[in-house]
């Protein structure tokens, strides 16, 4: 274990080595807007309630840059308790220093009205490659979030309402209850890509609305903000292909596990009502989303499945000096009409249900030292085809993380998180019929994220 926090450090010093003494004007928008980055983040990506104006305000406070250009890179240590056997690239990087990968922004007010978060990514541990057993690497479009604003005076206050373009569902969103921008913010890539047997250590199922269409949709829509108090959005989805192929991570790889939509109005909608007071901010809200999804993006014709998510969530903020404490929690319910995966043998059952539960707090001293812990449940009907677990034929997942953050300045975290999984694939052990228990997958993960 020593040698695993030797290598770390290692990478950790190289971060600082080449970082600025003061988290002052570095990223892009901190540079736009003259403000230190922690006028907009508690820590990063959670937003203060400076933070959520900033965005829903299109990104448009401030000074338009000539070079509107941020980066961010990661670097990390993994250890699973019990790797998953198959696969020598895996084992070899097991508790070995890793570059995860990096990001360029585009992030800029564009005009008075419009602004700009645009995101690409180059993934060094991207996927395995089942062929010859390596971990693959790519670059691509990451999320993306593009507005035009404007203001009216409602009811004698505030009204500030726009439209928005973006790629991943809740990317738009400005509370960190919903999954875009949800905890963990970092988490391993390594055990996430298990051997060439397709066996990870992590678990693979979750709502649409949850990363299932992160990248390979397209949404259009309109949102409005009330006094402060009362947001409202509605778009629409579908692929991002045509004239939308940029927002798109591609489909290189595996493309028929790809998600493509029916048509262009796969609605999304987000109801919440916020209170700010002193130094506490609360939220309570709903939201959720319908898609027709085609089984396999490779064939966009013929009968679709249709997903039905519907969520809740709620986020509180106690933002002081030298104390901050963060809480959020949602609840998300997803219906599965499985019309074409039914008729095709894709799935035992021709309606089946998942449900996530997802819940974190946070404190940070100083703005330096953090600690955080956080509880996730997967709740779902068991389908032997669909899940293709012999065992138990159920995608339930029961787990907690507890992290330890260091952040010498607001744009760099030192971050060590542990993983731990009560169940797995609806069983606690012998969950795959190898034996194998849920507590194998135990994760200890070391990561340094930094951006300038």
């Amino acid at each position: 274990m020593c040698k695993i926090f030797r290598k770390f450090l290692f990478f950790a010093l190289i971060g600082l080595y080449f970082y600025p003494s003061t988290s002052f004007a570095v990223p892009a928008f901190a540079r736009q807007t003259g403000e230190d980055c922690a006028a907009c983040h508690t820590s990063f990506p959670e937003l203060t309630p400076f933070g959520r104006e900033f965005k829903l305000n299109g990104y448009t406070l401030g000074e338009r840059q000539m070079f509107p250009v941020a980066a961010m890179m990661e670097f990390s240590v993994n250890h699973v308790n019990t790797p998953t056997t198959g696969g020598n690239a895996y084992m070899e990087r097991q508790n070995d220093p890793q570059f995860d990968g990096m990001s360029l922004f585009l992030a800029s007010k564009i005009t008075d009205y419009a602004g700009a978060f645009i995101q690409w990514t180059y993934e060094n541990l991207d996927h395995f490659r089942p062929g010859d057993g390596s971990i693959g690497h790519h670059s691509h479009a990451d999320n993306t979030d593009i507005r035009v604003v404007g203001h009216q005076d409602f009811l004698g206050k505030d009204l500030t309402f726009g439209l928005n373009l973006n790629n991943n569902p809740t990317v738009q969103d400005v509370w960190n209850s919903t999954p875009a921008w949800g905890f963990p913010f970092n988490a391993s890539k390594l055990a996430g890509l298990g051997g060439p047997s397709g066996v990870t250590a992590t678990p693979s199922f979750s709502t649409q609305i949850d990363g299932g269409l992160a990248q390979t949709v397209a949404g259009l829509g309109g949102y409005f903000y009330w006094d402060r108090h009362l947001y409202g959005e509605l778009s629409f989805y579908g692929t991002a292909d045509k004239i939308f192929r940029p927002l798109s991570a591609g489909d290189w790889y595996n493309n028929s596990a790809n998600s493509a939509l029916a048509g262009r109005n796969n609605p999304y909608w987000r109801l919440a009502w916020n209170e700010d007071w002193g130094p506490h901010s609360l939220m309570v809200g709903t939201y959720g989303m319908q898609v027709d999804l085609y089984p396999d993006a490779t064939i966009r014709s013929g009968p679709t499945n249709r997903y039905t998510d519907t969520a809740l969530d709620a986020q509180y903020q106690y933002l002081s000096d030298p104390h901050i404490f963060t809480a959020q929690a949602t609840y998300i319910h997803e219906k599965q009409n499985l019309n074409s995966s039914f008729a095709s043998g894709g799935s035992s059952n021709p309606t089946d249900t998942l449900n996530t539960f997802k819940a974190k707090t946070s404190y940070l001293y100083n703005r330096k030292y953090g600690a955080t812990l956080a509880y996730f449940k997967t709740m779902g009907s068991a389908d032997a085809t669909l899940y293709a677990n012999p065992v138990t034929s159920r995608p339930d997942t029961t787990g907690y993380i507890m992290e330890l953050d260091y952040n010498p300045w607001t744009n760099v975290r030192m971050a060590l998180q542990y993983t731990a999984y009560t169940k797995i694939d609806g069983s606690g052990s012998n969950y795959d019929g190898t034996g194998r228990s849920a507590s194998d997958n135990n994760t200890l993960f070391l990561n340094t994220w930094f951006a300038f």
